[in-house]
């Protein structure tokens, strides 16, 4: 033993040493376990033949055999045949060297074996076989409780690493070292599978429901009530939802033995060579059961199912028989697990469920089926706080940890609509990139973070042909009409801000709104605003981008409007002309446009009878309908429980013009002898849109009249007035009337 006044010098000694691999030096004529250090010339250490803990600068350590080497590097070549787990040589420096005190009075050392799948694909393996191979690679080795055994030779027979996990016998001192006599293997498990992402720090919010499923499962095959029954489940979830992450972290907690299959792992070009590479890692599998006896659960487990089980339409069956082979090899494979009683966990993912064949979705085979469902704003925030946090600690940058507010992290949330788990790390990873080159303040921090959400876009929103937007103007943006906008805060914003009171009274949320009017009239800048006021997504549409050439294409686009929208719920989806959208049965004639328009009412008004489940305001559909011609709107549209309300927008009145004619004024630069009382009187019938038009036309007139005019005066009006009329009559005014008193 080393004094400890001669520790300490070593200590200050060898803290500065660069560790490099004993693979650097010539290691034909090198034994295992050994640690070469600098030579001292001083000669106040002398250490020689001791056995060592080098402990490194991360912690982890190795055992080795410490001897002075001559030579002017100041390097420690260390070798990690016997280290702790994690151990990495590579960049770090050593911090101490500890001493250890050999002890050889141990009766049985106890330890795990981690095996690849190269040791199952032997022609005889058995747990005899491979406590030998292990018991005589052991019988000379320096170890220690809880450290790890690692090396090519190993690697050869298939053997990734040995844990030494208990020592029975005697009572170590932590600080001795022990050699083998007797060997009892407690469990063989496989290592991690390479494919799933390694997580540092799973974030829980969003995932607790389908990981109890999950664990469920687990302690349902483990029972013998359910022995011979399938429990195979399929996750589900969009992309990036999260399944991989929530594999792993079930695969870690649970210590699994997994059998990983991927389509590029096991896809081959020739025929039949696929279907072999399925039943070799099934026969691996079964053969890992039955003769190694794991102690820990076994779990196959199919990535993206959909490119191993596609769905095939009889027009393209002639074409896909290397498909179908390789997918009846597979259902029998996943038929066969139950039936010989292995207790194999079957689990597969999917971010397309739609695309999987329906044969592997039936009873049997994947009859379980886990979803990851979108996040709520609640989880979207806890998600976001936790990503963020824990970034901030990779890079020690606490001082940025106060930059995130609570009403930030709100913002946030609200404004992430449609928005997954990789989405936000997206957002994350942006953000933190635009804050290199420069410390910001939190003012500067807010905008940051607006410019961000600004410019990202969930994954939703990307992967389809339909547009989601995030509105920022509310109903300040539209001048006048103070009792409509009383009749929508009262209504509709009501029921969705103040839905448990709704609920109380056993009241449900609005559906769908009808928005009819004179052309003109702000029926459009409405259905924007409600989106902002309702704080919703907004998807617009409109006959021309639904009708296609194609039969069927324009009810698939549709289902697929209503599909982004409940991704990216709350989500107001607008219609716009829905009268030559869908019309009316009794008009169209059953042929050409008329047949195409029958199939689109009846897919709207399926849609529309399954927008909302639970009442939940946060996962809520709003459909806004707008039309100038009510009468040609189909009548199952607009009874209740669809269009719940018809909303009458006029042509403006007197006050409503004023006040459009004001935020005219804001944009343009008005002389003072502009009198918009006098203009607002002047312009009876006007719609909104004739008044915009009509302050546009005064602006060019100004300009026509001198090129350096500041200002646009009342004789521009004067000569605009003149020669411009109401696009509306009285008559057509009058008849929007009369439709809203016989459905009033």
């Amino acid at each position: 033993m080393i004094s400890p006044h001669v520790y300490v010098l070593l200590y200050g000694m060898c803290s500065n040493w660069m560790i490099l691999p004993i693979n650097l030096l010539d290691k034909s004529e090198l034994e295992l376990q050994r640690c070469y250090i600098p030579y001292q010339e001083d000669g106040v250490i002398t250490i020689n033949g001791t056995w060592c803990k080098c402990v490194l600068e991360d912690g982890s350590y190795t055992i080795c055999h410490v001897e002075q080497r001559a030579g002017a590097e100041k390097s420690c070549f260390v070798d990690d045949v016997v280290a702790s787990a994690g151990f990495v040589a590579k960049k770090q420096r050593v911090c101490c060297l500890e001493p250890l005190a050999p002890t050889t009075n141990v009766e049985r050392v106890v330890c795990n074996v981690n095996i690849t799948e190269q040791l199952l694909q032997r022609a005889q393996i058995s747990l005899e076989q491979l406590h030998q191979d292990v018991a005589t690679f052991l019988r000379h080795l320096k170890l220690m409780k809880g450290c790890f055994v690692q090396h090519a030779r190993l690697l050869k027979l298939g053997i990734a690493s040995i844990e030494i996990c208990d020592v029975q016998g005697t009572d170590l001192a932590s600080n001795s070292c022990f050699e083998l006599t007797t060997l009892e293997i407690f469990d063989v498990r496989l290592p991690a599978a390479t494919t799933l992402p390694r997580i540092k720090r799973f974030q829980p919010h969003g995932f607790e429901e389908p990981l109890q499923a999950l664990e469920q499962l687990l302690q349902s095959i483990r029972r013998p009530q359910f022995k011979g029954l399938p429990l195979n489940a399929l996750l589900v979830g969009a992309v990036g939802s999260g399944k991989s992450c929530l594999l792993a972290e079930f695969l870690h907690r649970h210590n699994c033995n997994c059998f990983n299959i991927t389509a590029s792992q096991v896809l081959r070009s020739q025929p039949g060579e696929t279907e072999t590479e399925l039943r070799r890692i099934f026969h691996s599998a079964h053969s890992f059961q039955q003769l190694l006896h794991p102690k820990q659960p076994i779990v196959m487990l199919l990535e993206d199912l959909e490119l191993l089980c596609p769905a095939t339409s009889s027009s393209d069956a002639r074409n896909s028989g290397n498909a179908m082979r390789i997918t009846a090899q597979l259902y029998k494979l996943i038929d066969e697990l139950p039936q010989r009683g292995s207790g194999i966990l079957c689990l597969a993912s999917s971010s397309s469920p739609n695309a999987v064949h329906p044969h592997a979705r039936r009873a049997g085979r994947f009859g379980y089926e886990i979803s990851i469902d979108m996040p709520t704003e609640q989880q979207r925030r806890q998600l976001f706080a936790g990503l963020w946090q824990q970034q901030l600690e990779e890079n020690q940058e606490q001082q940025h940890l106060e930059l995130l507010t609570p009403a930030l992290l709100d913002y946030v949330a609200q404004q992430t609509q449609g928005y997954v788990i990789a989405d936000l790390t997206l957002l994350l990873r942006q953000l933190q990139q635009k804050m290199l080159s420069l410390l910001p303040t939190p003012n500067q921090f807010d905008s940051l973070l607006r410019n961000c959400l600004l410019q990202c876009q969930p994954s939703a929103s990307r992967a389809t042909d339909v547009r989601v937007l995030k509105l920022s103007t509310g109903f300040e943006s539209i001048g006048g009409m103070a009792a409509l906008k009383r009749t929508l805060q009262v209504s509709v914003l009501a029921a969705l801000q103040h839905s448990e009171a709704h609920a109380r009274f056993g009241l449900s949320l609005p559906k769908g709104l009808l928005l009819y009017g004179p052309p003109g009239c702000a029926k459009t800048s409405i259905a924007k605003c409600l989106a902002k006021e309702a704080n919703m997504t907004f998807i617009a549409s409109s006959a021309a981008e639904v009708y296609s050439p194609y039969v069927g294409c324009a009810e698939r686009f549709i289902t697929q409007i209503f599909n982004t929208a409940r991704k990216n719920a709350p989500c107001l989806i607008f219609l716009d002309e829905i009268d030559s959208l869908v019309g009316r049965r009794t008009v169209a004639n059953g042929s050409g446009g008329g047949s195409v328009q029958l199939r689109i009412l009846s897919t709207l008004l399926t849609e529309m009878d399954g927008i909302v489940s639970g009442g939940d305001s946060l996962q809520h559909i709003l459909v806004v309908a707008a039309t100038n011609r009510p009468d040609m709107v189909d009548d199952a549209l607009l009874r209740p429980g669809r269009f719940d309300k018809l909303i009458h927008i006029p042509a403006p009145d007197l006050p409503s013009r004023l006040a459009v004619l004001q935020l005219h004024a804001q944009r343009m630069p008005f002389h003072d002898n502009v009198q918009l009382e006098e203009i607002a009187s002047r312009t009876s019938n006007y719609s909104g849109a004739d008044l915009c038009n009509l302050c546009n036309e005064a602006a060019i007139e100004a300009f026509q009249r001198d090129f350096n005019a500041s200002h646009i005066q009342l004789r521009d009006f004067e000569t605009v007035l003149a020669r411009q009329k109401s696009s509306l009559d009285q008559q057509q005014i009058d008849s929007y009337y009369e439709f809203a008193a016989r459905h009033a």
